[in-house]
């Protein structure tokens, strides 16, 4: 049940306690989550906002990491910290790492920035593009080793540091959002009944395409049009809302997961 997803792990530097959405069950059985700020109720379930990457004229600005620029083989060098990556670990190296919360979370789970492109014209159409703009169907495979981020280079690239990263539009679809529809479901809503992120639209992992002088990636809308899945230039500044994953051998000591009862973590000297 959508509305039973609700996680309560982890307090932020200022001792808030940490509230999360369950998104899925990764490949390596850990279960992903979903940033939801320090209340079941917040409209600003971000940690702040973000360009995805500082400039947006080169096709390689569609990665989490990049390397050289111009090409899709040379952004996968992966030697760059993008804008959006930068926020992200320096919020988990502050917040969770400070906090010895890292004992919890996945090493080998997989974050997907799928690069896997075809051209079409001037324009590069990324993997997601095609899946869920053209023919509506979503999936949880990442292709290229290249794209997917891990901690453990046993599953992926390796090239995380810490084991977060952002949400990618397959998992939103997953979840009932659908290319330039309304979607009022978990990933939008709070547990009043009203948009998580209020007004402001927040950042996906997937890259969406190049146009020849634009790169464009996925996202989320706020309240305005109430969670569809639509694509921006990677220059707009938009919401930052993580995602985590919990190893598969984390117990949970209470809750049923509702908003009034979320599950809640069994800390432990190992994590597990």
């Amino acid at each position: 049940n959508a509305t039973d997803n609700w996680v309560k792990f982890g307090k932020n530097a200022s001792n808030q306690d940490l509230y999360w959405r369950i998104i899925r069950t990764n490949a390596d059985g850990s279960i992903r989550l979903l940033y939801h700020g320090t209340s079941t109720t917040a409209t600003n379930a971000y940690i702040g906002t973000s360009k995805f990457n500082s400039s947006y004229d080169n096709i390689g600005y569609v990665s989490y990491m990049y390397g050289s620029l111009g090409n899709i083989p040379g952004a996968r060098e992966n030697t760059n910290n993008s804008t959006i990556k930068t926020i992200i670990d320096n919020w988990y190296k502050i917040n969770l790492e400070a906090k010895g919360y890292t004992k919890y979370l996945s090493t080998t789970a997989v974050y997907c920035n799928d690069r896997t492109y075809t051209v079409s014209g001037s324009n590069t159409l990324f993997g997601a593009f095609t899946r869920l703009k053209t023919n509506k169907t979503p999936s949880y495979d990442c292709i290229a080793t290249e794209d997917k981020f891990t901690v453990d280079s046993s599953t992926g690239n390796g090239e995380l540091t810490y084991p977060i990263a952002l949400m990618t539009a397959d998992e939103v679809s997953f979840a009932g959002g659908l290319w330039g529809t309304n979607a009022r479901t978990w990933y939008y809503y709070n547990s009043a009944n009203g948009s998580s992120t209020g007004s402001d639209y927040w950042w996906l992992l997937s890259p969406d395409y190049w146009d020849g002088g634009n790169a464009f990636v996925f996202y989320v809308t706020g309240s305005s049009y109430p969670g569809y899945l639509n694509e921006a230039s990677v220059y707009n500044t938009l919401g930052v809302r993580p995602a985590i994953s919990l190893k598969t051998c984390i117990k949970y000591s209470t809750g049923n997961g509702s908003a009034s009862d979320p599950y809640t973590i069994k800390e432990t000297t190992s994590g597990c």
